[in-house]
Parts: C-alpha cells; sequence; structure tokens
C-alpha cells in the first residue's frame, strides 16, 4: 500500500512553532539573539570547546561552537565530536538543540523561596539570594529538628553518572541513609540485573555496547530506546552493521522507529515477550543451536546440582564449597575453583573436559544430579513454540525459524535492552535474553556485545587485586559491575554503617512487611518502596517511628516519572513533610512541590568536577566537559550545594570531602586546600572547581603524564584516548581472558544470587534461580490469549526521539516545535483503525482513559493507525507536563503517570507500568454512556494479518521511512 508521510519543511516548522513571538524569537539565529542584528554587528572569535551531551544517558561527546559579538559570548552550534570513537561526530535532534536548553527563556534563573501562606503544588515562589535560600533552609531545619535519616536524597536520570560521586558521599557524610537513585527503579535493577546475573555486569548502559557493526543477525525485544528513541552511540553501530548486511528482526506491538528499520516486524502481544524468548531458548538448547566449547569452559552449565528435600535446586560442592563437574564420557567428580574464568582444570591442576549433561540416573550420596544445562532444559520442559503461539500471537513455525536463524548465524545480537519498568516478568526477561547471547558465546568478541574500555579497564584492576589479596581501592573507582552492585546493597541496607544505626527507610520496610506476613520487596536498592509510609508515619524501625520530614531533590522530576503521580503529590504534600529543596535547570512538574528551588547551571555552562570514563565506549578513552560559556543567570554546581547542604544537616564540610576520597579517591586534603583558594576567586562553583583540579592532578599521576597535558589534548580534541578496543580484549576479553565479575567468575545460567535469596524465604517465580516463565498479569487470573472486551486494550508506552525520558527538554523550543508538527503521532494515543471504528473514534478525537483494575483516568487525544496490534494503545511517556510555567511543554500530550498505579515486582521493586488494561471511550459520549451495558468481545487474531497485525510483517528497508 501507498503511504503517504508528513515532511517537515521551514515554513511548516516555524509554523508549529509558533508559540507567539517569544517562541518565533527563539527560532533566530542564536547569534542575532544577545544583542543587535544586521551588519554593523562585528564578529571577535569564534571559538570550540568540547563537552558531554547531557540530553540522555548515552553522554555522547560534543564539539562546541560559540561565537563573540560585540563582546558577548553565544554558543551557535552543537555537534558530535568528529574525534570521538563515541558518537563518531554525529548527534541526535535532542542533542543538537541542547543549546536551546541554555537559552530556554523558561529557566530557573535565581534561587526561589515559597510564599509564606501558600501551598506546595502551586507556583507561588519569590526570588532569593543564594544566602537567603541557605538560611531559610538552615531556619527550616533547626526550628522542626530534622534529624539525618528524617532526609531523603532523589536525584539521578542523565546526571546519575556525575551525580553517584557527589550524592553517595554526601549521604554517608551525613548519615543519610536514604536515597531514590531515579534510574534503578525503571532500569538499572528491574532490566538490568536480570542480564547482570548471568554476566556479572551491573549497569548496562554504561557498561555493555552491543558491536552492531560486526554483527550477522540483529534481535531486539521490548526495546525502541536503544535506536529509536535515540541513543546515537548505538544507532551509528546500527547503521553501519545494516548497511553491511546483517538480518534485522524487532518483537514490538508498535511498528516503533526501530521496527521502522528491521527487515522483519513481529507484533507481538504486550508482556508475552518472555513466553517468546523461552520458547526460542528451548528450542536453541534442545536443537544444539549452541557453543558446546563455551559452554563447558566458560559457563557454569556443567555443573552439578541437586533437588534438597524441600524441592529446591542446590549446587553440588566439595567440602570446600567448590563446584563439581562431571569429565565427559566418565562418571567422575572434579572440583573447580570456585572463582576462575575456565573450566579446564580442576582445583589440583588436572585437566577436565566438563560434560553438559550426566548420565541418566546419575546419583551423589543417593541424591539424583544433573548439570544445570539439564535443569534448565526440564525447567523449558512445554515451553514449545506452540505453547508461546498461544500468548504471543506469533506463529510456532515463525518463533522456530527465528531460533534456528539466530541459532545459527554467527555473530548475532540480542539487543540486552532499556528500561525494565514494564512488568513483573522483565527482569526474567531480560535475563533469558542475556542467556540466548551467551548460548552463542557472544561476549565480549567481534559482532557480539563488548563491554565498554572502562568497564574493562576497572575490571582487569579488581582482578588483580583480588589476586594479590589486595583491597580493591576506593569502590567507585576500583569496583566493577556485581561487586560493585553488592557496596551499593551492603551500604545502605546496614544500619551499623551510620551512627545513628538505622538502615535506609525501603530496608527498614521490607523488615516490616516481611514480618507481618505481607508481601516485600527482597532487594530495595535506591527504590521508592516504604517512602509513602514513612511520611505517613506507619513505618516503625526497632519499635520507634522511621519518618522522613525533608527531601532533596537534584535532576529528577518524579512527580512525571514516578507512578502514579498523585503518590508523590501526596508525599510532597504531606503535612508532616516539613522541607522540600529541589535542584533544577527548568521548572519541572517536580518543582512546584518545592518549598526552595535552587538553580543549576546548565551543562553547557559548567566545567565538569571530574574526569569520565568515555561512556559506552569499548576503546577505553577519558572525557569530561568544557563549559562554553560563563552562567547566565545566577546558578550553582551540584557538589557545591552538596557541600553547603552538609554544612547544615552535620556542620562540617570536610566530612563530605573524607567521603569523596573513601569512594572515590579524590584526596581530601588537596581538595580542602584548593577550595581555599577558590573560594577567594570565585562567587559560584568554588568546590567544583577545586576537585576538578585535583582529579587532572591524580588522574596525569596515573597516566604518567602532567595535568597541563591531558588538559591540552581535551581542549584540541575533547577526548583523551587511552586504549582501543583490540588492545582491550587481547588482554581483559572476560570471560576468555579475565574472570567476569559475576560470583563464579564465568557466564552463570545458575543464579547465585538467586539462590541466596531462596535460602533466605523468597520462592515466588520471580526468584527461579534458572530461566523460567513468569506470567504478565494485565488481567489477573485471566490468560493472555483469552478475549478482551470491545473497549478494552493493553496499555503500552514508550520513548520518544525528541524528548529524553519525562525531562524537561520537551520545553526545549526547537525540540518543541518538532512535536508540535508531529503532534497526532508524539502526542497522540494509537489505536488500531479496526478497534476505532468499532468504537467511532477518529483521529484528533478526545478520548477518556479508564485503567481497568484501579479506575485512574485521564485523557487522550485519538491516532488511529495500523502500525499498532488491534488489542494495544500506545502512548508516547515523554509528555503531560502540568507546570504551566515550562511554556512550550505545559499540556502537551498525555502523562502516563495518571494511569499507572503503584504496583512493584517483588526482587528490587520494579515498576509494573504495563501490567493492567485500559477502557477506552470518546469523551463527548461519557455521559451518555449506561455502565451497566454489556461490552462486544473483542477475538484475537492468531494468524498474521497482512496491516501489521499477528505473527510478522516483513517489508523492504525503505518501504515506510522512519514514521512512527
Amino acid at each position: 500500500m501507498a503511504w503517504k508521510l508528513p515532511s517537515l519543511n521551514r515554513r511548516a516548522f516555524l509554523k508549529t512553532a509558533g508559540y507567539g513571538g517569544a517562541g518565533l524569537g527563539l527560532l533566530t539565529p542564536i547569534g542575532q539573539l544577545a544583542g543587535k542584528s544586521g551588519p554593523e554587528q562585528t564578529t571577535d572569535a569564534d571559538d570550540t570547546s568540547y563537552s558531554i551531551c547531557n540530553f540522555c544517558s548515552s553522554l555522547c561527546n560534543l564539539k562546541v561552537t560559540s561565537q563573540t559579538r560585540n563582546g558577548v559570548k553565544r554558543i551557535t552550534k552543537l555537534a558530535g565530536n568528529p574525534h570521538s570513537t563515541l558518537n563518531r561526530g554525529k548527534i541526535c535532534a535532542r542533542g543538537q538543540s541542547g543549546l536551546r536548553q541554555t537559552y530556554d527563556t523558561d529557566r530557573l534563573k535565581t534561587p526561589l523561596i515559597r510564599v509564606e501562606g501558600s501551598k506546595r503544588g502551586e507556583w507561588a515562589f519569590r526570588a532569593a539570594s543564594w544566602e537567603e535560600a541557605w538560611q531559610y533552609i538552615d531556619a527550616k531545619a533547626k526550628k522542626a529538628e530534622i534529624q539525618p535519616y528524617e532526609w531523603t536524597m532523589v536525584g539521578g536520570w542523565t546526571s546519575c553518572v556525575f551525580y553517584m560521586s557527589w550524592a553517595v558521599p554526601f549521604a554517608m557524610a551525613n548519615a543519610i541513609p536514604n536515597i531514590i537513585a531515579s534510574p534503578m527503579q525503571h532500569c538499572v535493577t528491574t532490566g538490568h540485573i536480570g542480564t547482570d546475573m548471568v554476566t556479572g555486569n551491573f549497569n548496562i548502559h554504561d557498561e555493555v555496547l552491543p558491536d552492531y557493526d560486526n554483527a550477522k543477525y540483529i534481535l531486539f525485544v521490548a526495546n525502541n530506546s536503544s535506536i529509536g528513541a535515540v541513543s546515537t552511540c548505538r544507532m551509528v553501530r546500527f547503521a553501519t552493521g545494516r548497511k553491511r548486511g546483517a538480518k534485522v528482526v524487532a518483537l514490538d506491538p508498535r511498528r516503533s522507529e526501530t521496527a521502522a528499520k528491521a527487515d522483519e516486524w513481529l507484533a507481538i502481544r504486550p508482556g508475552t515477550d518472555l513466553d517468546f524468548m523461552l520458547a526460542m531458548l528451548k528450542v536453541m538448547m534442545d536443537e544444539g543451536y549452541y557453543d558446546a566449547l563455551f559452554l563447558k569452559q566458560h559457563s557454569n552449565m556443567p555443573f552439578l546440582l541437586y533437588r534438597d528435600s524441600d524441592g529446591e535446586w542446590q549446587p553440588l560442592t566439595d567440602a570446600e564449597g567448590r563446584p563439581r563437574v562431571l569429565s565427559e564420557g566418565s562418571e567422575r567428580l572434579y572440583s573447580l575453583p570456585a572463582y576462575s574464568n575456565r573450566n579446564g582444570s580442576d582445583v589440583e591442576g588436572n585437566p577436565v573436559d566438563p560434560a553438559l549433561r550426566a548420565p541418566d540416573g546419575f546419583e551423589v550420596d543417593g541424591k539424583p544430579v544433573v548439570t544445570v544445562f539439564q535443569a534448565q532444559l526440564a525447567e523449558l520442559e512445554g515451553r514449545t513454540p506452540e505453547w508461546a503461539a498461544k500468548s504471543t500471537g506469533i506463529d510456532a513455525e515463525t518463533i522456530r525459524r527465528i531460533a534456528f536463524e539466530f541459532g545459527t548465524t554467527r555473530p548475532a545480537i540480542v539487543d540486552p535492552g532499556w528500561h525494565g519498568a514494564r512488568y513483573q516478568n522483565m527482569m526474567m526477561l531480560r535475563r533469558v535474553q542475556a542467556m540466548i547471547q551467551m548460548l552463542t558465546g557472544g561476549i565480549d568478541k567481534k559482532g557480539g556485545w563488548i563491554m565498554s574500555g572502562e568497564f574493562h579497564h576497572k575490571a582487569a584492576r579488581m582482578i588483580e587485586a583480588r589476586e594479590k589479596g589486595e583491597p580493591a581501592g576506593p569502590p567507585f573507582a576500583a569496583l566493577a559491575g556485581m561487586p560493585f552492585a553488592k557496596f551499593v546493597v551492603e551500604t545502605f541496607s546496614d544500619g551499623n554503617n551510620f551512627p545513628h544505626g538505622r538502615p535506609g527507610w525501603a530496608w527498614a520496610y521490607s523488615d516490616q512487611e516481611r514480618a507481618a506476613g505481607r508481601e516485600y520487596v527482597a532487594l530495595p536498592v535506591m527504590a521508592d518502596t516504604g517512602l509513602k509510609e514513612s511520611v505517613e508515619g506507619t513505618l516503625q524501625w526497632n519499635g520507634e517511628p522511621y519518618r522522613t520530614r525533608a527531601v532533596l531533590i537534584n535532576a529528577a522530576n518524579p512527580v512525571r516519572h514516578y507512578y502514579p503521580d498523585s503518590r508523590w503529590k501526596e508525599i510532597l504534600g504531606h503535612p508532616d513533610m516539613e522541607l522540600v529543596v529541589a535542584i533544577d535547570v527548568l521548572p519541572a512538574d517536580t518543582t512546584l512541590w518545592a518549598d526552595v528551588i535552587l538553580p543549576n547551571s546548565s551543562y553547557l555552562e559548567r566545567d565538569e568536577p571530574a574526569l569520565y570514563g568515555n561512556g559506552v565506549n569499548h576503546d577505553l578513552a577519558l572525557t569530561t566537559r568544557y563549559a562554553a560559556i560563563d552562567p547566565l543567570y545566577d546558578t550553582e554546581e551540584t557538589p557545591d550545594i552538596l557541600l553547603r547542604m552538609s554544612n547544615i544537616i552535620s556542620g562540617s564540610e570536610y566530612g563530605l570531602l573524607q567521603w569523596v576520597e573513601k569512594l572515590t579517591g579524590l584526596p581530601a586534603e588537596a581538595v580542602k586546600e584548593r577550595y581555599a583558594q577558590k573560594r577567594t576567586q570565585m562567587e559560584h562553583g568554588a568546590f567544583s572547581a577545586a576537585c576538578r583540579e585535583v582529579y587532572f592532578e591524580q588522574t596525569a599521576k596515573r597516566l604518567h603524564t602532567t595535568p597541563e597535558a591531558i588538559d591540552q589534548t581535551l581542549r584540541e580534541r575533547g577526548i583523551y584516548q587511552e586504549q582501543d578496543r583490540e588492545a582491550l580484549l587481547e588482554h581483559a576479553a572476560m570471560p576468555r581472558k579475565l574472570p567476569l565479575p559475576s560470583e563464579s567468575g564465568r557466564v552463570e545460567f545458575f543464579a547465585p544470587l538467586f539462590h541466596a535469596l531462596r535460602q533466605g524465604g523468597n520462592r515466588l517465580p520471580n526468584f527461579n534461580v534458572l530461566g523460567g516463565h513468569i506470567a504478565a498479569e494485565c488481567r489477573p487470573d485471566t490468560p493472555m490469549d483469552m478475549p478482551l472486551a470491545g473497549d478494552e486494550f493493553y496499555f503500552t508506552y514508550g520513548k520518544t526521539p525528541t524528548v529524553s525520558y519525562a525531562s524537561t527538554n520537551s520545553n526545549n523550543p526547537v525540540l518543541a516545535a518538532i512535536n508540535q508538527f508531529k503532534r497526532e503521532i508524539y502526542g497522540g494515543v494509537w489505536i488500531h483503525p479496526d478497534r476505532a471504528e468499532a468504537l467511532g473514534i477518529r483521529t484528533g478525537d478526545r478520548l477518556q482513559l479508564r485503567n481497568t483494575a484501579t479506575g485512574q483516568q485521564t485523557e487522550g487525544d485519538a491516532y488511529v493507525t495500523r502500525l499498532i496490534r488491534r488489542d494495544a494503545l500506545f502512548i508516547h511517556s515523554s509528555f503531560g507536563s502540568e507546570n504551566p510555567k515550562l511554556t512550550r511543554a505545559y499540556g502537551f500530550g498525555t502523562a502516563t503517570s495518571k494511569l499507572i498505579p503503584y504496583r512493584v515486582e517483588p526482587v528490587v521493586a520494579g515498576f509494573r507500568s504495563q501490567e493492567f488494561t485500559i477502557k477506552v471511550s470518546r469523551l463527548d459520549q461519557v455521559a451518555a454512556t449506561d455502565p451497566t451495558r454489556s461490552a462486544n468481545v473483542l477475538t484475537p487474531h492468531p494468524s498474521p494479518l497482512p496491516e501489521g497485525e499477528g505473527e510478522s510483517v516483513r517489508f523492504a528497508n525503505d518501504s515506510i521511512g522512519g514514521v512512527a
């Protein structure tokens, strides 16, 4: 069929950007905004500097062009850094338009204090000086006698990599055991730990970048973010792989940006991706589509297991707790080293050829014993393609074919995925995906998953220290993967790490709920579970109330990106909440609920206080930010804000410096001395500047060079290259050269973490030690293949190419113009025409959306399209701002946080944010609708349909372009 797509010409673009005169003015070339326009202007100088994009967590390298006219310096252009092997000189629409954030007329320009007598949730603030803001915070904290453990920190999103090195030391220095790290509940723990339990990583965003360039087969599952929404450093590699002929398959209920670039779009039923992958795993294991030598030598697949009296899988170990295996073709038991990257020799140095299968009926001490490989196959019993076809809507033959293609094509990649917070089975989905990737041996080798240069560097140093029996060093600088995750858990879950003896309230709440026999979260790592109870006074610790009475929010917008928005409004607006302090660049929805707003410099106005590893880059390199211009307004840097807050909370700034040294290695005395000098020279940013200078000096010592040499290279190129990936893989490829940072050093199909949790009483399917089935409960007690009511839909959402997450860059004038131009697509509620026709819905109709489980309601505008399954609705999650001070974002689109209830899975409190259905009505018909009427029934379509519904759709690469 023919497709008519919108084209964005200059006239249409300017029209959609017309937010009155101010909107059009912001589309004037930046160089003309600061002063006169016309030929009488003189250009004093052009300048190039280098920076790091802050518009998503890809952290692409930037080349920044600035121009000085009549003594006024302005940023005129952002581009990808051509010297960067991370994003290879490319940058997405968000990155290119990032300078408009700096010049956004809605920016926070000075500290703001809530007007006395006004309520949180209202924009009722007065301008204040920094000193007045500090005095206000100090007076409030002292008057209310807020204790350190009554503070909660909320922070993260795109600044999380930079924020962590200051936020955690701040928490420890001030005895604050409570941090909600925004990406954790959404991505890092919910989805990534599924992958991590197989590979030993911790944060997939920063640690694993698939080698799309050299892959011959690429499979995307529950993930449009890596490519379509948009991670430039991944997209440039994907584009290269695509040009080189890689076959691309995308599982997605919607024909997303990524699916539009695929050879094959599998329009899968929402919540059933795990079923598809389990069937695929079974086929690959049954049919031998795996690298047997890799599994034998570098995984725990040959390790032996038995079932105890409770039916629980237990590892068969020797007296020292070391794993035991059988050698191929014999029944002799061998003990292997507990931690190693190879299974080729036993503990006495004897060669071993580990068997993937124990002989039938094999027993040890009267107990039947099998290998992990056999136990996993048993777990997959019945999980056939025919079984998966019933729930997924993808026919069995297609599932079997995809398993064959993936399993027999080398090298192949299943993308590890972003954003786990969707269903309770997302952690298991990511885990099974990793198992499938590992079956082919596709890790740290060409065309597979390749870990970042920084991760290799950290892991190699950590392993070397372990072999020498020495401490690894400061955790943030020296711990990689799961050892770092364990450090975080142990720090905040143990009250003995704080002078008041209290763990984080999330851990206290978990203990309380468990003791009461109620559902609880096993590992609430920097999650929000228990926060509401601590605010409301229903949380106890050792028989005493455990309260949250003050919140410090940095670079986070929980009213928009946590669920539901009403929950956070109740938390922040509670009468017992004494103080809410927010740090931000723009007035987000959450700043409406603050008492004090502290304005942050934009990322183009600051020198970063540290040097960083170059993101998710296969090469080992360093990068940082150089300020393109001086701050335009009365703003401050985050480390300096945390330093001053330390004075208020604990009365000591030096404690923060000491904890920065303990955790990052930055020497406290040197920073203290340099800070004393800087504060006499600088009104703002003195602490950040002091840290930066000392950081350069420390790095120069490590690299056996000078700070000046590093600075010169970074100023000239934006990148300080240390080692390319080929050299890294030559000596540090994991697990072929070095152990993985997993429990055993090998790839782990049997999960030691879940084994330990099950031993502690966590027996739900979510804690399965093997890859197993967990049903998505969109309709409790109702199978996914059962019919929906005629006005009922599965709910899905996703990210937008123009907006990162739920951030305020939706207010960026250029991006807002694009959003307005594509208003129906980006701001609309996607619904299939067959369903829309039956409900009398046309594009543009105002709809009422109602959560069938909770009754939550909101409104949206219909976008009728065949690029969505018949049984699903889709909404872009980037919109729905309620703060009128965001003049270009306010009121655009539908806020998903209005529909999503507070429901979490039991491992890490990951949000089950799509695990319900939605009832849809035209708004003008709602009042006339009889709620007692019987709805028509929608029958599922198990067979393929040509318009994009059902099993699979194949199309040419250029057939429909990139619309979505």
